[in-house]
């Protein structure tokens, strides 16, 4: 038994040879519990009809959810510097950040003072006001500072709202060139799900080691209920802060391969990066030879396609 097969036999897996990666679409992503005490539906066979386009015409803007059951894998410094690389090859981006942890805030050094979608929202004010100027022209909309008390009640209010999501995005009145990269907490909850509601593409973000592996099943069933939809999102799988110079790293990042019978696809670790974002600073700024700038312009061309199919439609 080779290692990547020790790996996966670890956590119960009995490896499977798919050279086409035909099943990878439907198996590799589980049941986790509801990490904030409540059950969250399935969306139903007529979710698509119910919910509201993110235009306000015929077209709408494409929506690319960023989404990962453990934390720590980088989803919102992917988010930053997606948002920076996509707007450098001639998109109109708009950062959503969906996380009350407020992440992007940080990574992008805004105003804090300004409100964000979570007192907007229990509010009942516009998210346009809430609208802050990111890197290279993107645009972003905050979650804001909130206290438990506030995302408690915003949480269950979404959990009785399916398509506050979309309603709040229609509002902005995006158009079929713009595109919404949403940053999502970690694991299922009702954020997670307003999302899915939406997306037109979704990049599941790990990192090259055991807990995100065994995280595959969990996606598995977390992700499927979308995956049968007539409107499926397209979905790609990010290895994130690979350090080739790890031999560990190296063997499951194999064994992702063999689990998800296709590649996933990689952003190599850049301590010019971390500390480019430490700083608030645009990462893609870098002015070294990185492999990582290299990566994620590569990756800003993958979410640029994700969802084309579905541009122009209501």
């Amino acid at each position: 038994m080779s290692l990547t097969d020790e790996l996966l036999a670890l956590f119960g897996k009995r490896v499977t040879r798919d050279a086409c990666g035909l099943d990878a679409r439907l198996h590799f992503f589980g049941s986790i519990p509801v990490n904030d005490g409540a059950v969250i539906p399935s969306p139903g066979a007529d979710t698509d009809e119910q919910s509201q386009p993110v235009g306000g015409g015929a077209t709408r803007a494409k929506v690319v959810a960023l989404v990962s059951v453990n934390g720590g894998v980088g989803r919102s410094s992917l988010v930053t510097a997606l948002s920076s690389g996509m707007q450098r090859q001639g998109e109109s981006v708009l950062a959503l950040d969906l996380d009350p942890q407020n992440a992007l805030c940080h990574h992008l050094g805004l105003d804090s003072s300004v409100p964000g979608i979570g007192c907007a929202s229990l509010q009942n004010t516009q998210w346009a006001q809430c609208r802050q100027a990111g890197f290279a022209g993107a645009q972003v909309i905050p979650f804001g500072d909130t206290d438990t008390q506030q995302q408690e009640t915003l949480q269950g209010w979404l959990k009785r709202e399916p398509d506050w999501l979309a309603q709040q995005l229609a509002g902005l009145r995006l158009g079929e060139h713009q595109t919404v990269i949403i940053d999502t907490p970690a694991g299922n909850n009702v954020y997670f799900h307003q999302a899915l509601n939406l997306a037109d593409g979704v990049l599941v973000i790990a990192r090259a080691d055991a807990a995100s592996l065994a995280t595959l099943d969990q996606l598995d069933s977390l992700l499927a209920p979308y995956l049968e939809r007539e409107r499926a999102p397209a979905v790609q799988f990010v290895i994130n802060h690979l350090d080739e110079n790890n031999a560990i790293q190296l063997d499951m990042v194999e064994a992702f391969k063999q689990r998800l019978g296709t590649v996933p696809l990689q952003v190599h670790g850049d301590t010019a990066i971390s500390e480019a974002q430490a700083c608030a600073a645009d990462p893609l700024d870098v002015r070294t030879v990185s492999l990582a700038v290299d990566d994620i312009h590569d990756l800003s061309r993958v979410v640029k396609a994700l969802g084309k199919r579905f541009q122009g439609a209501v």
